[in-house]
């Protein structure tokens, strides 16, 4: 018998949570949403997120516990959720500036000093850097490509483009003053290498 008043009381207790969280979901939507939105800037995605997390609230269901510490388990789940939004978006950025920089390096270039003899020191230093390095000089430097262009390109502001382009041109000439005394000096016209 105390089976039987086990499982019909069981049910009750889910509704009866279900309720609540339902309840306090219903309450916090605005204050939700606003929070979302003020740390995207978007209002679409903020939507989106505010609805992965609202599953998230009900598949979980009610913790135990009293009521008054719902808000605060939900105010953990919101962060958390929001928390996971910015590791998926900082990894499709980075694939999409990978691609980027690949779609550059594939492309054919050819520069018509490049088989000048002041220039096959710097060419040759070119094709030994990093690939984002090479890349970022190529468009900046050798193609004379507009910074703005550049920066939107591979999702960056002003100024990481202009410290992504410091860091590759330090490393040019790391490479250059490994390899020619005179283009090492910028002295590209007394290069004597073969």
């Amino acid at each position: 018998m105390s089976l039987d008043t086990h499982t019909q009381t069981r049910p009750d207790t889910r509704a009866f949570r279900s309720s609540t969280v339902d309840q306090h979901l219903i309450a916090g939507k605005k204050t939700f949403l606003g929070y979302l939105r003020r740390r995207l800037g978007s209002l679409d995605e903020a939507e989106d997120l505010l609805q992965s997390f609202s599953l998230k609230v009900i598949r979980a269901g009610q913790p135990a516990g009293r009521e008054e510490k719902i808000n605060a388990w939900m105010g953990q789940i919101l962060r958390n959720t929001l928390i996971d939004h910015y590791r998926r978006r900082a990894v499709r950025q980075r694939a999409e500036t990978a691609y980027v920089l690949e779609q550059n390096l594939t492309e054919p270039f050819v520069e018509a000093d490049q088989d000048t003899p002041q220039y096959r020191c710097l060419y040759a230093a070119l094709r030994r850097l990093r690939t984002e390095h090479a890349a970022i000089l190529r468009r900046a430097d050798l193609d004379e490509e507009p910074r703005g262009r550049i920066a939107a390109d591979l999702g960056l502001t002003a100024n990481a483009l202009n410290v992504r382009l410091h860091r590759a041109r330090q490393a040019l000439r790391q490479e250059l003053e490994s390899c020619c005394p005179a283009c090492r000096n910028g002295r590209f016209q007394d290069c004597a290498c073969d």
